[in-house]
């Protein structure tokens, strides 16, 4: 899931193999060898109680290992805010713990805080490689707007104006198709409104101003839908649902920006009928746990057996 938060999420279809993802942190300062202290710093000589004692490494950045997952993947790139709830979506979340079946897919939660489409797009080969794989996505979310559509004037680093975020948009949806995912497995998630007075409070308790207005995140949702529409695919416009019958949305909302865990909830009830139409024909790999042998479950559960 891509989210800014923002969410793009793969299901891969696959084998029952132990294997994931793995974020690898490299040892030691800075590229040195792992307990090898930096030279030239004499801190602990005016620190004497601290002589002696192990010091904590500063974190390099991790690396994606380009290892299979296990079963098959839903992949979500959020461009991830804050992770609520469960997993997909602007550091939003959106995902529900029960999405989908573990018995058939992965779910691959690609959260970002803060990031918006242009960095998106940039980031994107890194995530989903080119070239034919039996764990390629069997669906791809992405989900972004809520950071694009801030006012260039008051948040200029995570402004992108709005004809370049459709065309991100597109880019993104291209370059998927080109990595072998076909429209058919992709839905776009427009951004959600934002409640001004509740966000503009967050805004104040930082020492800025209002940054955002919901008739502009409006206007990059009507572009996100536009964008599907001239592509082909699924879109879910979270804009315009929340906003229905003129209903209060502030509930959805934890800090009229973010999603609350209703608004998780709201948001997985309509992303999750589209995804299941792209899942539902995958294979179980495991059974469901009623269908496991009593006296030997290594024959169900290790392929040997009726599933």
């Amino acid at each position: 899931a891509f989210q800014g938060a923002t969410a793009i999420s793969c299901v891969k279809s696959g084998r029952l193999v132990a294997r994931g993802v793995q974020l690898q942190v490299p040892r030691g300062y800075g590229g040195q060898p792992a307990g090898r202290r930096p030279e030239g710093n004499s801190r602990l000589r005016h620190l004497p109680h601290l002589r002696g004692r192990p010091r904590p490494r500063p974190l390099a950045p991790p690396r994606i290992s380009g290892l299979a997952p296990p079963l098959g993947r839903l992949a979500i790139w959020r461009c991830a805010r804050r992770q609520v709830a469960a997993a997909l979506s602007s550091g939003r979340g959106c995902c529900s713990s029960g999405t989908p079946s573990p018995r058939k897919c992965d779910v691959l939660n690609r959260g970002f805080s803060g990031y918006n489409t242009r960095w998106a797009k940039i980031i994107l080969p890194r995530l989903i490689s080119k070239g034919n794989s039996p764990d390629s996505p069997v669906a791809v979310t992405i989900f972004f707007g809520a950071n694009d559509s801030a006012l260039k004037d008051e948040n200029p680093k995570q402004h992108v104006p709005l004809a370049e975020y459709a065309e991100n948009l597109s880019s993104m949806v291209r370059y998927l198709r080109s990595a072998g995912v076909p429209g058919s497995r992709l839905v776009l998630i427009a951004p959600p409104p934002l409640c001004e007075d509740a966000w503009e409070q967050e805004c104040r308790l930082q020492g800025s101003k209002l940054n955002r207005l919901n008739s502009v995140v409006g206007e990059y949702a009507g572009a996100c839908v536009q964008v599907a529409r001239d592509c082909g695919i699924d879109v879910l416009d979270l804009w315009t649902l929340m906003q229905e019958d003129t209903q209060d949305f502030s509930a959805y909302l934890s800090d009229g920006l973010h999603l609350s865990p209703k608004g998780n909830e709201f948001l997985f009830s309509h992303l999750w009928p589209l995804i299941e139409k792209k899942v539902s024909s995958l294979p179980l790999l495991l059974p469901y746990w009623r269908d496991v042998a009593e006296a030997k479950p290594e024959l169900s559960l290790l392929g040997d057996g009726d599933h």
